[in-house]
Parts: C-alpha cells; sequence; structure tokens
C-alpha cells in the first residue's frame, strides 16, 4: 500500500536558525480537595493557573473530563467550566473542551493540559465563533490544536452533529489557512457510540454513521492517500465533539503514517466487524479512516502521535472478556507498533526514534476494570502522566484502548 509523506512549505518563513521539533509537556491535574463538582473543579483549575503563573509554560490544550449524572447535569457544567476557565486564563485562554467522560473515582472532573516551554516558541490564541484555538510557531514550523468542534444538542441526531461538528472544523480550518490536508492527528467523541437506532427503516449504528460523514468530507476537502491519526471514542448522552491537531512547516518536515504489523489497516476493514446498516445511498458501511500513528520529524527530532489502539490483531478483537489480557495484548500492539524496527522500514533515513512517552491516556469501559488495567500500565509506562477515563470503545467486545505520543 503506498503510504504518502507530507511536505509543506510554510508562508512568511522565519529567516532564524531552524530548531528541531518542540518537546511538548503534559500533565494530568487531579483535584486536591473532596467536594462536590464546583470544589473539585476550583481545585483544577486552581493548579493548572499556579503552573502557567510560575514557569515559562504556556498551555496549547486543556481536555477536561466530567462525570455527568445526565444530560441536564453535563450542559451545567459546560457552562461553569466555559465562564469560569475564559475568565480565570484571560488572553492566555487555551483550546479547551469539556467530555462526558467519567474519571476514575474519587474525582467528579480532571484536566489533561499540554505545555510548551515560551523560550522554545511563541504561542498564541485565538477565537473562532466562541471557540478557542492555538498556534505554536517555532520558526520553522507551526503547529495548531483545536478543542471543541462540537454539536451537543439534544434535538440533533448522530448524522446532524458530525456533519455540523465537521462543517465547524473546515470553517476554523479555512479561517486559519489550513485544510484538512494538514491534520495530523484527531479525536473524535460521539455520544452512545454503540448504540443502535432505526433510521429509513434501518438499523443504524452511531459510530458507522460519525464514519459516513468523516468519510464525506475527507472526500471533499482532503486529497491526500492517507489519513490523520486519530482516536474514535465514546461519550455519554449528547452529540460529537471533534479536537485536533495540525502543522505546517518548511521542506525538511516530515509527516510518516505509520502502519502497525499487528494490524490491519482501519480503513480497510471487511464489512463483518463494521456493524449496522449503512444509509440507504451507501451500498455497504464505511470504516473508520485513520492511521495507526504518526510520525512528525524535523532537524534530527522526532516525535510520534499513536491513535487509539486496542485489543485487535489483525481486524478480529481478541481476549474477549478478560479486560486485563485486552490491555497486555493493546501494549504488545502499541510496542510493535513503536519499535525502532518499524519504524526504520517505514520511514526512510529517519535519524532519531522517538522513544520517551510524553503521556498516555486510557479509554476503560467499565469503571470497576480501571484498577486493574491502571495496574498492567503501570507496570508498562511507569510515571509517565497517564489520564484514566470511563467510555464505550469502538466495538463491544473491546474493554480498554490506549492512545499516546513520544518523542526523541
Amino acid at each position: 500500500m503506498y503510504k504518502e509523506v507530507l511536505a509543506v512549505d510554510l508562508k512568511e518563513l522565519r529567516t532564524e536558525k531552524a530548531m528541531g521539533l518542540i518537546k511538548p509537556l503534559y500533565k494530568v491535574i487531579l483535584p486536591s480537595k473532596s467536594g462536590d463538582f464546583a470544589a473539585q473543579w476550583s481545585s483544577c483549575l486552581t493548579q493548572l493557573c499556579e503552573i502557567i503563573s510560575s514557569s515559562s509554560l504556556k498551555p496549547v490544550r486543556a481536555n477536561i473530563f466530567v462525570k455527568s449524572l445526565n444530560p441536564e447535569d453535563y450542559l451545567n457544567q459546560l457552562s461553569h467550566i466555559d465562564s469560569t476557565f475564559s475568565i480565570a486564563l484571560d488572553e492566555k485562554c487555551p483550546p479547551f473542551g469539556v467530555v462526558m467522560q467519567e474519571p476514575e473515582d474519587p474525582h467528579l472532573v480532571l484536566i489533561e493540559a499540554g505545555f510548551v516551554d515560551s523560550d522554545e516558541a511563541s504561542v498564541t490564541y485565538g477565537n473562532f465563533r466562541g471557540r478557542y484555538y492555538c498556534v505554536v510557531d517555532a520558526g520553522n514550523y507551526k503547529e495548531y490544536w483545536t478543542i471543541g468542534a462540537q454539536s451537543v444538542h439534544p434535538d440533533l441526531n448522530i448524522l446532524a452533529s458530525s456533519d455540523s461538528s465537521f462543517s465547524y472544523l473546515h470553517d476554523l480550518y479555512d479561517h486559519l489557512g489550513l485544510s484538512f490536508n494538514n491534520i495530523v492527528r484527531q479525536w473524535n467523541y460521539v455520544g452512545d457510540l454503540l448504540r443502535k437506532e432505526e433510521m429509513d427503516g434501518r438499523l443504524r449504528q452511531h459510530y458507522q454513521m460519525f464514519n459516513e460523514i468523516r468519510s464525506k468530507f475527507y472526500k471533499q476537502y482532503r486529497d491526500r492517500k492517507d489519513f490523520p491519526a486519530a482516536t474514535g471514542i465514546g461519550m455519554l448522552y449528547l452529540g460529537v465533539c471533534i479536537d485536533s491537531f495540525s502543522v505546517t512547516g518548511d521542506s525538511n518536515l516530515k509527516i510518516y503514517p505509520i502502519s502497525n504489523p499487528n494490524q490491519s489497516e482501519s480503513y480497510q476493514y471487511g464489512q463483518k466487524v463494521l456493524i449496522g446498516a449503512p444509509d440507504c445511498a451507501l451500498s455497504q458501511n464505511q470504516p473508520p479512516q485513520f492511521e495507526r500513528a504518526k510520525l512528525i520529524e524535523l532537524n534530527g527530532v522526532s516525535r510520534m502521535i499513536v491513535s487509539g489502539t486496542a485489543s485487535i490483531i489483525g481486524e478480529e478483537t481478541v481476549a474477549i472478556g478478560d479486560v486485563e489480557e485486552q490491555t497486555r495484548i493493546t501494549i504488545k500492539n502499541i510496542k510493535a507498533l513503536t519499535s525502532p524496527e518499524n519504524l526504520k522500514a517505514q520511514c526512510q533515513g529517519i535519524v532519531a526514534i522517538p522513544q520517551k512517552y510524553s503521556y498516555i491516556r486510557v479509554y476503560v469501559k467499565y469503571k470497576e476494570d480501571i484498577a486493574k488495567v491502571k495496574k498492567v500500565c503501570a507496570e508498562a509506562y511507569g510515571d509517565v502522566p497517564s489520564t484514566y477515563v470511563v467510555a464505550d470503545i469502538c466495538r463491544d467486545n473491546l474493554l480498554v484502548e490506549i492512545e499516546g505520543e513520544l518523542i526523541s
């Protein structure tokens, strides 16, 4: 299978000395105080503000995970966070989003935040139609972080919510002078991911409906032969939310799609693993269009973005019903994906192999399994910043999914 390597020019390229890639820093901020949601949120927000005020770190994204009792509760939490977050961070407000994925006990909320050192790059913040974005300028390349291309409205079905979210993202990219070709990483949060509902006399799954809309927008606005790295994951109750990470740079910037030797390409999945009926206008279900990982390389520094990975060999789920074994197999899949042998085979002339994890995020289907999953992950990843949340995985028989990022 032909794999295209991205090399694009950066407009108005600075004449400063070319640098390597920025090395991001991630922190998982947990409430330091007990109490109700407002008290725990205040604790997390205070800690974030202290990090920013006491260091040269500037935030580039903030993913906020909340425990919501019902849709009304979530909308109240969202309103509270939206108002307090933007006021507290003011002109340093990064893109942030609130996702209905329950943190581990006893936490009602947590923040997973990404930072860059202002000594390494300039960071500017903007707002488009009420949602924030961030541009990181390292001179020889730029990063663009967006969070919250979302449609969480109770009157919209998943098709309409997906279309609305992708439409917003397209308009935002047009505003930034980008296209969908620039997307390196996407996070796709889909409400009631595995739910099936009757539409036009067909039983249709939410995840497959999202995949149809994704395919439509990629066909219309993306002319590359590869796809972004991605996670497609469930959230409770409402709508669709899309986060993204994009880059532009000079001809020295290379972006490689990375295949996993243990797994089939997701966009080549057969119909037997795609659940529910397709749209009446389609002859078959659309597979999820993402790469297993993307590797970014610039001036002897590399960074690897690992997509959501699960206990799948080829295209089949393995270790069904055993969450600990699924976690071990998932970790083995990630090791195979990120191994020097795999990367050297797919990235011709690569100088530096990314081997240090910046963070991992772990989605666990059942809350009672988090402790088991954490134990297995701790053995593999040690003290790497780690987020654990409850979420439906893209198949009903998958119990855990892991994503992450590595730097050389």
